[in-house]
C-alpha cells in the first residue's frame, strides 16, 4: 500500500474529508463463494433500503429487468409496489431491444399504481443500446453500478456498484434521465442548454457515454478513462466482463488498449482481470498478446456452477472499474469494447483522491489471489464456455 493511499484511509476515518461518507461502494457476490468483502453492504439490501425510504420519486434507467420466485430482486419489486401504492412517482426506463427478457416482470412494472414505463429505441441514431444501470431516489441520492434490474446480479454475479448523496452526481444522472426519458417518448435528439463547466479535474466527476446524447459539459467517458490510465505512476487495476480492442467484423479500436499498454511499458504494473466470457472469443488471442508484455499480466476469473445446476447468463465477474495508484477509481456500465463508449448510453462515476479506490483495489486483490483466477496462458488453448 503506497504512503498516499494510506494518508486517504486515514483522513476518512477521521473524518478530515477525502471522499464523503454519504458515498459508499455496493458489492454484489455470486452464493456459494468466498469473494464477499465484510465491510461492504450488499446491493439487495441497499436497494431495498433506498425503494423503503422512497417519498415522492423514483426514477430508474435498467438495461432490462427480470426476476423468479423467491428470488432478492422480488423483494425489492414488492418494496416498488408498495411504494407506488403510498404515492410515490415511479418512472422506469428500459431497453427495447431487451423487453423480451422477462415480459411479466415488464408488466408488473407497468402496473404499479401511478407507475409509467417507457423503452428507448436508438434505432435509425446508432446502433446503440440504453446499458446503463441506475436509479435516482427523490433526487436526493442515486444507486449506479454494473448490476442490471436482474434477480441473477443479486445472487450469483460479482458486481460494483455505488450508493451516492452526492449533490453534483445525482443532478447529472437525474438530467440524463430527464434526456433519455423525453427522447424514448418522442425520439428526438435534444437540446442542450449551456451548462456552468466543471473544473478539469473534480474530485467527483460523472462521464458518459455516447456523446451525441450528452450535454457538452459532461466529458465523454472514453476521455476520462484513457487520462486516469495516462496518469498512472505505480499501479492500474481493472476489472470487467469483457475486454476487445476489435469491433465489428475487422475494426481494430485501440484507444483503451494502448493507453495500458504504454502504462505498462512506462513502469506501472498493469493487472487485467476478465471473466471466462472471453474464453474461445475473437479477442482471446490479443489477451493473450497483452500477457508478453512485461509490467501487464491477464487473468482469467471462472467461478464454479451453483449447486443447483446450471444458471444461463450468470455465475460470472460482471463489475467494471479501473482502479489507479490505489486513489483514483472510475466505476460505471461500460465493458471495454467500442461500442459501449460510441453507440451506447453508459455512465461512468470517477473518484480522484478518494478511500473508495483504497476499497475497490481490496476487491480486485481478493479475486485476483483467490481460487476463481488463473493467468491467462499465451501458449494454451481453451474451450469456450456455455453462457446461455
Amino acid at each position: 500500500m503506497s504512503p498516499r493511499s494510506l494518508l486517504l484511509i486515514l483522513t476518512a476515518c477521521l473524518g478530515l474529508g477525502a471522499q464523503s461518507p454519504a458515498t459508499r461502494l455496493v458489492q454484489s457476490i455470486p452464493v456459494e463463494t468466498a469473494l464477499a468483502d465484510p465491510k461492504l453492504p450488499f446491493a439487495q439490501d441497499v436497494w431495498l433500503d433506498m425503494v423503503r425510504g422512497a417519498k415522492a420519486s423514483v426514477d430508474a434507467a435498467e438495461f432490462y429487468v427480470t426476476s423468479r420466485p423467491g428470488s432478492a430482486l422480488e423483494a425489492v419489486l414488492i418494496e416498488l409496489e408498495k411504494a407506488g401504492a403510498r404515492g410515490v412517482k415511479v418512472r422506469f426506463l428500459l431497453s427495447s431491444k431487451m423487453l423480451d427478457q422477462d415480459p411479466a416482470s415488464v408488466a408488473r412494472l407497468r402496473r404499479i399504481p401511478g407507475a409509467e414505463v417507457r423503452s428507448l429505441d436508438m434505432a435509425g441514431v446508432s446502433k446503440g443500446i440504453l446499458h446503463a444501470k441506475y436509479f435516482v431516489v427523490d433526487g436526493r441520492e442515486a444507486f449506479l453500478g454494473s448490476q442490471n434490474f436482474d434477480w441473477r446480479a443479486l445472487e450469483h454475479i460479482h458486481e460494483l456498484g455505488v450508493r451516492t448523496s452526492e449533490p453534483g452526481i445525482v443532478s447529472r444522472l437525474a438530467r440524463l434521465f430527464a434526456i433519455d426519458w423525453a427522447f424514448a417518448e418522442n425520439r428526438r435528439m435534444p437540446e442542450f442548454p449551456p451548462q456552468p463547466l466543471l473544473s478539469a479535474h473534480p474530485k467527483v466527476e460523472l462521464v458518459a457515454s455516447p456523446p451525441f446524447l450528452t450535454p457538452k459539459d459532461i466529458r465523454p467517458s472514453i476521455e476520462a478513462l484513457v487520462d486516469l490510465i495516462d496518469k498512472a505512476q505505480q499501479t492500474v487495476r481493472v476489472q470487467l466482463l469483457t475486454y476487445s480492442p476489435i469491433s465489428g467484423q475487422d475494426h481494430f479500436w485501440p484507444r483503451l488498449d494502448n493507453a495500458l499498454r504504454a502504462a505498462a511499458v512506462r513502469g506501472v504494473k498493469v493487472r487485467l482481470l476478465v471473466s471466462d466470457w472471453v474464453l474461445g472469443g475473437r479477442a482471446l488471442p490479443h489477451l493473450k498478446a497483452l500477457t508478453l508484455i512485461p509490467n501487464l499480466e491477464v487473468k482469467v476469473a471462472s467461478i464454479p456452477e451453483a449447486k443447483e445446476g446450471h444458471i444461463p447468463f450468470a455465475r460470472v465477474i460482471h463489475s467494471k472499474y479501473l482502479v489507479v495508484d490505489e486513489v483514483h477509481l472510475a466505476l460505471g456500465t461500460s465493458n471495454w469494447e467500442e461500442s459501449y463508449f460510441t453507440e451506447s448510453r453508459n455512465i461512468e462515476l470517477v473518484f480522484r483522491d478518494s478511500p473508495l479506490a483504497t476499497e475497490a483495489a481490496r476487491i480486485h486483490d481478493r479475486l485476483w489471489n483467490s481460487r476463481y483466477a488463473f493467468a491467462l496462458d499465451p501458449a494454451r488453448g481453451y474451450e469456450k464456455r456455455k453462457v446461455d
